[in-house]
């Protein structure tokens, strides 16, 4: 296999970018990329996470977008993630965005609460119960079943504690930039999570000013994103959001017979870009806007022939800093052999893949596009160098994306030609540390 058509260093991918009020030096940004390595015990990150982020920050100018953060327990909690309510937890987080600040990169956080997917078994030991917007719609049998089980069914949020979720948000955000030194904030409107779930019919039918309409449903983030505006040690510059017209995590699957101009999630991110661009046009311009591309769910591949399932309308509804994510990665060792069969974002000549044709395409069809990566991320440490150098890339190991220790974490490092392309021998990051430890809690 050839690796035609490779290079990108010619494209927008390498030219700088204002993002707020900081220059990136490319558009290379690490998306969101959740990998269960922060202790439970106390929310708080491991030592691995400073070793992980610092590996992947070492481009000067890169874009961090740090994982999933929960907010508070009032909006549920989830195991192997870090929080951001209090001043131990901002603590241990300031080393993760100092190791990024020392590399000259910056990070944002994504800011999240679970909802109605919080685990049951946490909710158990803090004695929490299960809430999201509407009672009894769950995102699966398997969360019913055990709710059912443990006698805490789903219950409905009151007026009263949707305000102090919201409340709860702002003072995450706060937390993330005064205390934890993160540059950006990031609201995570997506995969089934609270924000999504007020913001979507199949997890809100509530018939109050959170409910119903769009206008009604879009209230809850759009309620909190005007207090980060206003916030004196925030400002519009300083928040960014994700958000997703095709994600069906956590239960967010409309009927498959539902056309695509009909699809709720469509129609519900294009109207929230809508209304941030109507902020925009006021002056008040967020950071940027993360969406995921149609051929991507999560972190798996979407096999769809569907030309209307695309990016367009929101496209449109949104004139500022876009980061574009979603299976734009195709230069791997081994080629497509090395990927899951019959994906989507292969584009071939003849039996020649054209690697990066939708990469160099996006990027390049306007100056405001930044493209974001994850999975590729995981294998490749220095993914911007061998972007910029067109250089192969060891292909993600999924069976570690979500355990707990450093094997599969820290396993991989930069480039080496060593191995035969179908079979790439990965370089150990480590040299003096057990491979397969725990991490140390940062607190």
């Amino acid at each position: 296999m050839t690796k035609a058509n490779s290079s990108l260093i010619n494209s927008n991918l390498f030219t700088p970018i204002t993002i707020g009020k900081n220059t990136l030096g490319h558009r290379v940004v690490h998306a969101p990329t959740s990998r269960s390595r922060s202790s439970t015990e106390h929310f708080v990150p491991t030592d691995l996470l400073v070793k992980y982020y610092d590996s992947r920050s070492k481009a000067p100018g890169t874009l961090i977008i740090f994982e999933s953060t929960l907010i508070s327990p009032k909006a549920g909690l989830v195991p192997f993630k870090p929080g951001l309510w209090s001043d131990k937890q901002a603590s241990a987080l300031k080393n993760v965005t100092d190791a990024i600040h020392a590399n000259g990169s910056y990070v944002s956080c994504q800011i999240f609460g679970p909802g109605r997917v919080a685990n049951l078994d946490l909710a158990q030991q803090y004695n929490l119960s299960l809430k999201g917007p509407s009672a009894g719609l769950y995102p699966s049998t398997t969360q019913e079943e055990k709710a059912k089980q443990l006698g805490n069914e789903l219950q409905s949020y009151t007026i009263e504690e949707i305000h102090q979720l919201q409340d709860a948000f702002v003072e995450a955000a706060v937390n993330g930039i005064t205390k934890a030194g993160f540059d950006y904030i990031e609201l995570h409107n997506s995969s089934g999570f609270l924000l999504e779930q007020f913001f979507l019919p199949l997890s809100n039918q509530r018939t109050d000013e959170y409910g119903g309409s769009i206008e009604n449903r879009s209230r809850f983030v759009l309620e909190i994103i005007d207090r980060l505006i206003a916030h004196p040690e925030v400002g519009a510059h300083r928040v960014g959001i994700r958000t997703s017209a095709w994600s069906t995590h956590n239960g967010m699957e409309f009927p498959e017979d539902l056309p695509v101009n009909e699809n709720p999630s469509l129609l519900g991110a294009e109207y929230l870009l809508k209304q941030l661009e109507i902020r925009k046009n006021q002056g008040n311009e967020l950071a940027y806007v993360s969406i995921s591309e149609a051929r991507v769910s999560g972190n798996t591949d979407v096999e769809t022939d569907d030309e209307l399932k695309n990016n367009d309308k929101l496209l449109a509804a949104w004139s500022g800093k876009l980061i574009r994510s979603g299976g734009y990665a195709t230069n791997y060792k081994g080629d497509y052999r090395s990927l899951p069969s019959n994906i989507p974002q292969l584009v071939f000549e003849g039996n020649d893949i054209i690697h990066y044709t939708h990469l160099r395409n996006d990027v390049n069809q306007d100056d405001r596009t930044l493209i974001g990566f994850s999975r590729p991320f995981t294998s490749n440490p220095d993914f911007v160098d061998r972007l910029r150098k067109g250089l192969k890339l060891d292909v993600y190991q999924r069976k570690y994306f979500y355990t707990h220790t450093a094997d599969g974490y820290l396993t991989f490092g930069p480039y080496h030609s060593e191995g035969s392309e179908d079979e790439p021998a990965p370089k150990l990051h480590f040299e003096d540390e057990e491979l397969h430890r725990d991490g140390v809690p940062l607190i």
